[in-house]
């Protein structure tokens, strides 16, 4: 059976069983073009649909799993999380409400041309600086709505306005840091069985807080200014996600067509596609305080 062909035999099961609630399949886009595709949950008297994306679900069918059990399952996990509910959206038609929860992400121009099409960007190298909300709700969670043309309008904002508001807001409140790649393998159980010199090993991780879509840092000239500093000179900056970035001193003996082979091996293998930001390093001159590619 294929995963579509699932998708509607779990989603026709549940609407037979389960009471008070509807189910049906959701496509969602993604970061970099990618589609995903789940079931969506609703229930009458409820503004907040969850979306449980099933491909984890759809490779226990393909193991032996029944249609049944998977539909009992999910009717259970929605039930006892007591995902449904209600989430008070009056904030966002209002921009001085709005104003505080802006944050950039920094994406692929190119794999995300069509999306670019109904957003507000701001170009940046071959990259794209895009907006997004930032929601926060006790019952149901933490997530975001990307800003787009509509919502401009909605606002009465123009796309500069909104990017710059979200820009310092990112800047003045995401915490960015700069660790240094022993001290982050050093929490990871014990990874190193010997530590390196970090002055003859100069590679450092730079993300926020969250650790979520911290590679938006690129865009900061006085950060990157300042961990040129701790490196001690030029860098390269190495796109390892859409989320953190990788600082390699250029008085290392990698050069960049070795660098952009591993980048594209690590884009391929280790990476979900839509955490993929580029394929090829940058490089940072700290004389000129410039990012050049």
């Amino acid at each position: 059976m294929e995963y579509m062909t699932f998708l509607e035999s779990v989603c026709d099961y549940i609407n037979e069983t389960a009471d008070s609630v509807s189910v049906s399949i959701h496509k969602a886009v993604k970061n970099n073009g990618v589609i995903l595709s789940g079931l969506t949950f609703s229930r009458e008297g409820y503004n907040a649909s969850p979306t449980i994306y099933m491909e984890n679900y759809y490779e226990k069918y393909k193991n032996g799993c029944d249609i049944c059990d998977i539909g009992d399952e999910l009717i259970e996990l929605y039930t006892e999380n007591d995902m449904a509910a209600s989430l008070d959206m009056s904030f966002f038609d209002d921009f001085s409400r709005v104003r505080r929860r802006l944050y950039i992400k920094l994406i692929n121009k190119k794999k995300n041309e069509e999306f670019l099409k109904e957003a507000p960007f701001e170009e940046f190298l071959d990259l794209a600086i895009v907006a997004y909300v930032r929601i926060n709700d006790k019952k149901i969670g933490n997530g975001i709505i990307m800003v787009k043309n509509e919502h401009l309008k909605l606002w009465n904002k123009d796309a500069k306005t909104v990017i710059d508001i979200a820009k310092k807001n990112t800047h003045d409140h995401d915490g960015f840091n700069l660790r240094h790649i022993v001290d982050v393998l050093g929490t990871m159980s014990g990874l190193l069985s010997a530590e390196p010199s970090k002055e003859d090993f100069p590679m450092y991780v730079a993300t926020n807080r969250r650790m979520i879509c911290g590679a938006c840092v690129l865009t900061m000239k006085d950060k990157l200014k300042e961990y040129s500093d701790v490196i001690g000179g030029d860098y390269y900056v190495i796109p390892s996600s859409v989320n953190e970035l990788i600082l390699l001193g250029c008085n290392t003996d990698s050069d960049t067509d070795n660098i952009n082979v591993m980048i594209r091996e690590v884009n391929s293998t280790q990476l979900c596609p839509d955490e993929v930001l580029s394929d090829h390093a940058y490089r940072y001159l700290q004389s000129d305080e410039v990012l050049i590619f």
